[in-house]
Formats: C-alpha cells, structure tokens, sequence
C-alpha cells in the first residue's frame, strides 16, 4: 500500500512544479499585503484623541452586552508604538480599541482566519507527499523501513510456520531451506537448524551446524554444544562451551552449568548462576533456584522466590509441571518425599542407570500415584518400549493419576482412536486437569461446537491457563462479535499473575489488540 502511494507521488511531479509556482505567487502577494499594512500601521499613530475615545466607549459597550468577547484577541499589543505625547492620554481600554482597529481592518489576520488558509495548508501537504524527502524523488530511509518492516515481519513468520511444518512432517531440506530464509533475520534460527539435525538426522552434522550457528551470533548454540559434550562424558569440554554462552549472556548456558554444578555437590556456584537468570526474571532461573534451595533444605528462601514465581504479570513460560513441582517443593511431607525420590531417580535415569532409577519411581508411588505416571514416561522415553509404558499409564488411570490419564490420551491420540481420546479428555476434564480441559475444549472447536468449547476453556482460565484465555480472546471477538468481552480476557492475559504457558508471542499479540497497533 505505502509503495503504491509512493509510485503515485512520483507521477505527479509535473503537477508539484504548478503547485509551487502558485503558492510562490501567494507568498509574494502576502508581502506585498504586509508592507502595505505596515505602513497603515505608522499611519494609525496620527488617530485623534477624539475618534480613540469613540473607540473606548463602542469597546465598553462591547463589553458589557457581549459574553463571548475574547480578550486574548489582543495579544498583538506589544507590537504597537505609540508616540510618546499619545501615550499620555491613552487608558488601557483605549490600547485595546487600536488593536481591535488592527485585527478587524488587517486583511492579513482576516486571510488566516479565513477558509483560505486552510486551503493553502492542504495544498502544501500536497505538496510535501508528492516532493517527497528530496528533489530525486527517492525514498527516505524511514519510508523503507517502514515498508520493510511491514513486509518482512509477516514473511518472517510465514517462513518459520512453513518450516516447522515440514520439519515435523520430517521433510528436513525442506524445512532448512525455510529456516535458512528466517535466519537472515533472526540469528537464532541458525541454532534450530542445528537442533533439527541433532535430534532427527545425524547428530555429529547437528554439531556442525550447530557450530557454525555460533560463529553466525546464534549463541544460544553453546548451551546445545555444551550438553552434548556432557552427554558424551566429556565435562570440561562441556564447562568450555558453557562458559562461552554465559560470557555472550546466553541464559540457557548459564542454567545447564548451574545444574552441572549441582551435580557437582557446587552449591554455591549453581547459586550465584540461578540468581543472575532469576533478578533477569528468567522463569527456569527461579524454578532451578527453588529446587536448589529444596535440594539444600533453604525453606525460606524457598518460600520467597515461590511467591515472586507465581506473583508477577506477564510471567512467560510457566508451564503447569513446573507449577506443580514447585507446589511439591513447598507441599505436605509426602509431597517433599515425592519430590526427593523423583529428583534423585531423574539423575539416574539420566546416567543411563536404568534399573536404578525403576526402583526410585517405584518408590515414589507409595507418596503420590503420579510417580506412575513418570514410570511410565521413563519407558517410553529411555526404553522406547510403548506397550510397557501404556501399561504403567493405565496403572495410574486406575489409582486416580491425572497425569497419567493425559498420557493416555495423547497415546490414543496417535493411534488415531479419536472416540477413546475424546472420552478419556472427558474424564480427565471434569477431573479438573488443566490440560484435558484444554484439549477437550479444543477438540469441541473443531468440530464446530464453540459455544461448549468456550465452557471448557473457561474451566481452564479459571486455573490461570494462558491458552485458554487467549481462546477466549478470540471467541469473543470473532465468534461472538463482542469487542468489550474480548477486550475483558485480553486485559486479563495482561494483568493477571502467575499465568501457566503464557508466550512471548502471545503477549505481542494481546499488546497489538490493546493499544491497537
């Protein structure tokens, strides 16, 4: 559109040079006004005692019948020099009589408040479009920032969709040749070029990529060089790639040797790392903070950053398993002897110590049913054995393991059972899970049944899910075509605390409807 205007400015270029010529004759007309009322003025200095004082008494009259009068019409006072011998005589009332002599006669101050002026305004708006910022008729920098900006943004996002869709349909080279194009604007797609390639084509080409992502100013790639020397048993060569993150303010390093120390029994250096990414206000900054502070039996500190995790607006990337992990950490005893066995079997799970950490899960049922639920994952994840998974899912759907109910879902999701997941999200919903609630209401959305959808993700915003809010947003505005309750939850995703999966895009998003960018 902008461009378009522009082209039209440039065509009339003839029609600039008429215009100009036309208002310069305006200009010259308005001197030569100008002089002649100057001397009108110098003239006005020889005005009898008596007509001034016939002046006073239609001033005074003027006063006294009109409300509307306007003293401010005289604020031209200054300018008037009166001869030293009438100045004498003159009261104030009578000053104000030659001024208003002067604004009433002055065709010059009658011009400007006539229609003309405005006309003359618009003419030279016209003008300075169609001149544009120099005589070549080129763009200024600001205009072609202005038109890339608009372009490129939207290309930005539609590459990085396209990519994403080919590379989960495991069409690679096809999702590279997106990302590529994504990454001249944004560095950090480098660094998704090389996770793609470690984790689904040839981990030693996704190093190389990844390197070269760090030498491109994708940073983010040393925490990702890092944990593969790590995972390789190599960790100084991991602590060198970490320390290169850090040094580039890489917040993902800076967490992965926090932990490392941890590891390490180095709890004083894991801490002072966390506490750098939390007073950056980094969500997984806090959540390692407070497993360290659980880890090293701080229950106040413990408690202090809980509370500034779940009571701050606009929190991004509080997913609900962090929420509960930290509500284990500062629950009931059986929740905090969960919590220890859970930890410690993760770490051997980890190592690769298989059988080890089965009997930590193991024991972790006899606190909390959920510990199924990670049984199961473990097989699914470490084993890749699913029917032995499915089999500690369906243990803890059983017990009353809402988590583990999820798990069953999403498995006869990708069985394609679609009546068995919707009936176990059913369940899972009415339970209270927030995410069964989500993908319930989802579900209803496709298939056209909105209005029930929106009463699903109502039960999910109520619980403080971001998405479901977001739904809502959209609901209200599209569906419903009612602006002041979409406007409601659009508020709400900006003002309320301690949201769960609240995303950085999202908030651009809401900003944009809010303040109608």
């Amino acid at each position: 559109m902008l461009l378009q205007l522009y082209e039209g400015g440039r065509k009339m270029l003839g029609l600039t040079i008429l215009v100009w010529i036309f208002v310069l004759g305006i200009i010259i007309g308005g001197l030569i006004v100008f002089f002649k009322n100057k001397k009108k003025k110098e003239d006005f200095d020889d005005f009898s005692l008596e007509s001034e004082r016939k002046k006073e008494k239609k001033l005074f009259d003027r006063e006294n019948n009109e409300k509307d009068y306007n003293e401010n019409d005289f604020k031209y006072e200054e300018n008037i020099n009166l001869t030293e011998e009438k100045t004498k005589y003159e009261t104030e009332k009578e000053k104000k009589g030659k001024f208003e002599k002067i604004i009433t006669d002055n065709p010059i101050i009658k011009w400007r408040k006539s229609p003309w002026w405005i006309v003359i305004g618009i003419i030279i708006a016209i003008i300075r479009f169609c001149d544009g910022p120099d005589n070549k008729l080129q763009p200024s920098e600001a205009f072609q920032n202005q038109v890339k900006n608009q372009s490129i943004e939207d290309l930005y996002k539609e590459w990085l969709d396209t990519a994403e869709k080919y590379e989960e349909n495991g069409e690679y080279e096809k999702a590279e040749e997106y990302y590529l194009k994504a990454a001249q604007y944004n560095k950090e797609i480098y660094m998704v070029i090389g996770q793609m390639y470690y984790d689904n084509i040839d981990k030693e080409k996704g190093i190389e990529k990844l390197k070269e992502a760090y030498e491109k100013g994708a940073y983010s790639a040393a925490g990702m060089l890092g944990e593969s020397e790590e995972e390789k048993g190599n960790i100084n060569k991991a602590k060198e790639w970490y320390k290169k993150g850090i040094e580039k303010g890489d917040l993902y390093s800076q967490n992965s040797m926090a932990i490392l120390y941890e590891k390490e029994k180095k709890w004083d250096e894991a801490e002072k790392l966390l506490f750098k990414g939390a007073q950056r206000e980094d969500t997984t900054s806090i959540y390692l903070l407070i497993l360290l502070y659980f880890e090293t039996d701080k229950e106040a500190e413990m408690q202090k950053w809980k509370e500034r995790l779940f009571n701050k607006p606009q929190r991004k990337n509080l997913s609900e398993e962090v929420r509960d992990i930290v509500l284990y950490a500062t629950g009931s005893e059986n929740d905090r002897k969960y919590l220890k066995i859970l930890l410690e079997a993760e770490i051997m799970e980890n190592q690769g110590k298989y059988e080890k950490a089965e009997k930590m899960y193991t024991e972790a049922i006899k606190y909390n049913k959920r510990a199924y639920n990670d049984l199961g994952t473990m097989y699914y994840r470490s084993y890749k054995n699913k029917d032995k998974a499915i089999e500690f899912y369906k243990k803890g759907h059983a017990e009353g393991s809402l988590d583990a109910t999820y798990s069953l879902t999403i498995i006869e999701r990708q069985r394609g059972n679609k009546s068995e997941e919707e009936k176990l999200l059913k369940m899972c919903a009415e339970k209270g899970k927030i995410s069964c609630q989500l993908d319930y209401g989802e579900m209803l959305n496709k298939n056209d049944k909105k209005d029930e959808a929106a009463k699903w993700f109502e039960k999910a915003a109520a619980q403080k899910e971001a998405r479901a809010m977001f739904k809502l947003m959209y609901y209200y505005f599209y569906d419903k075509k009612d602006q002041e309750k979409g406007m409601e939850w659009a508020k709400k995703i900006f003002t309320e605390k301690g949201l769960l999966n609240l995303s950085g895009e999202m908030l651009s998003l809401v900003n944009d409807i809010i303040y109608g960018k």
